[in-house]
């Protein structure tokens, strides 16, 4: 693990440094280009004061010369009497061969000289050493570069100071969280939160109304199963029990059958509750891909086919064209299964049972149609909630449970289940409408 925050100071205090060296070297430099120039023009104006200086002259210089500034030697030399003299106790200056600038050593250490001649054949040179101009210009560049470099400090320190506060609200929020108990999955607050950090907020509030509504799934889950599991448990206990005391074959033969349609009974409710168990937090996830509608009803039809025909119902996938959609697969075979499921158990002997698939405008529709009894309209909206069944239907095995896992599957496609007349004006029709193709926004938050 690393820290984001120290790579992040210590990278911005980098780059500071950097800049501040570089802006201080190159202003080093102007400052000693600065300094040499106006140094030059200095030893050039000295050389220049010479220009008139009659021989008879030398004598009474001497003393002049040595009162002058120490840091320049000035050294006179006569080609006709051949006499020399220099401002300084040292040995005399090289005669150069040129007028003008040159850089020379003596004693070992760098010089910069100018030579002249005035008209009267005299030629006059000016030297310095070259250490004076370097000390010139540190000196120089000290009242630029103390302020530059205090100004870094107190940049780097604003620095601090700044990326400590952007990180207080991520700090703020580890707090938060840390304090939480286990139980608590309320979101977190997003009020005054950094937009780099808002992201990460708000998909952990995301995250966290999912694993609640998980948390309530299972527990919804937990208590259906055993609300709903008591009665046939108890039921299967008695049975056995008169199993148990039956005096003859035939009685004993009866409350075995009656107990094995218990078994099926209690078998067929817990497949039902792990159905909706797994509908909620499972196929959420789950991509949408294109599938074939009508190809999937046709195949539903030919499962349960053999189901229908011990009723003598005839089931049915109207059309025999292809109807593209993006839907999860397993999901909707087992809305199309419950339904079909429904409509063979509440269909008279010789009825029929239809299945029509089709998009319109968008809209992928699912619609399984049958001729039996049919569901009065008050009951209509509640027959999709749990463990809801309508009256008149209390005879016919059924857990209630096949149309909430319609209704559940129809949510999860971004549709609704509806209810109206069935084939022919009897019965009931069951009608599922879900978008074709998911929208921009569902697919950006998916």
């Amino acid at each position: 693990m690393y820290s984001l925050k120290r790579r992040l100071l210590l990278a911005l205090i980098f780059v500071l440094t950097l800049t501040t060296f570089c802006t201080g070297l190159a202003m080093y430099f102007t400052i000693q280009n600065e300094v040499d120039r106006l140094l030059d023009n200095s030893l050039k104006q000295v050389a220049l004061s010479y220009q008139n200086l009659h021989p008879a002259d030398f004598l009474s210089l001497r003393s002049g010369f040595l009162s002058k500034d120490q840091d320049l030697v000035v050294q006179i030399y006569d080609p006709i009497s051949g006499l020399k003299f220099i401002s300084r106790k040292m040995d005399f200056l090289p005669i150069m061969e040129r007028v003008g600038f040159s850089d020379i050593q003596i004693e070992g250490r760098p010089w910069r000289i100018f030579t002249a001649q005035n008209p009267l054949g005299q030629i006059i040179e000016v030297a310095q050493p070259t250490i004076v101009r370097s000390e010139t210009a540190v000196q120089a560049a000290k009242t630029v570069l103390l302020p530059l470099l205090i100004m870094m400090l107190l940049a780097g320190l604003v620095i601090w100071v700044i990326v400590g506060q952007g990180f207080n609200a991520l700090s703020t929020t580890v707090h938060a969280i840390e304090r939480r108990s286990p139980a608590s999955l309320n979101p977190l607050s997003m009020k005054g939160l950094p937009t780099e950090i808002s992201p990460l907020v708000s998909a952990l509030n995301l995250l966290l109304s999912q694993l609640d509504e998980s948390l309530k799934a299972q527990k919804r889950f937990a208590s259906d199963a055993a609300h709903e599991l008591r009665t046939p448990l108890t039921a299967l206990t008695l049975q056995l029990q008169l199993a148990q005391r039956a005096k003859t074959d035939e009685a004993r033969q009866k409350a075995f059958e009656k107990l094995r349609e218990g078994i099926k009974r209690a078998t067929r409710l817990v497949s039902q509750l792990l159905t909706m168990s797994r509908l909620d937090p499972e196929n959420r996830s789950k991509p949408l891909l294109p599938l074939d509608l009508h190809a999937l009803a046709q195949s539903v039809v030919e499962e349960m086919s053999l189901v229908a025909a011990q009723k003598n119902i005839e089931i049915k996938a109207i059309g025999n064209t292809p109807v593209i959609a993006l839907g999860n697969e397993d999901a909707l075979r087992l809305l199309i299964n419950n339904l079909c499921d429904n409509a063979i158990r509440y269909t008279h002997n010789g009825g029929h049972i239809e299945i029509k698939t089709f998009v319109d405008h968008n809209k992928a529709e699912i619609e399984v149609s049958d001729d039996g009894p049919g569901i009065p309209e008050a009951e209509r909206e509640r027959i999709f909630e749990r463990f809801y069944r309508a009256e008149g239907t209390k005879t016919i095995p059924g857990t209630g449970l096949g149309l909430a896992i319609v209704r559940r599957v129809a949510e999860i496609h971004g549709g609704h289940p509806s209810v109206g007349e069935g084939i022919k004006g009897k019965g009931a029709s069951f009608k599922i409408e879900f978008p074709a193709r998911p929208s921009a926004e569902a697919e950006r938050t998916s």
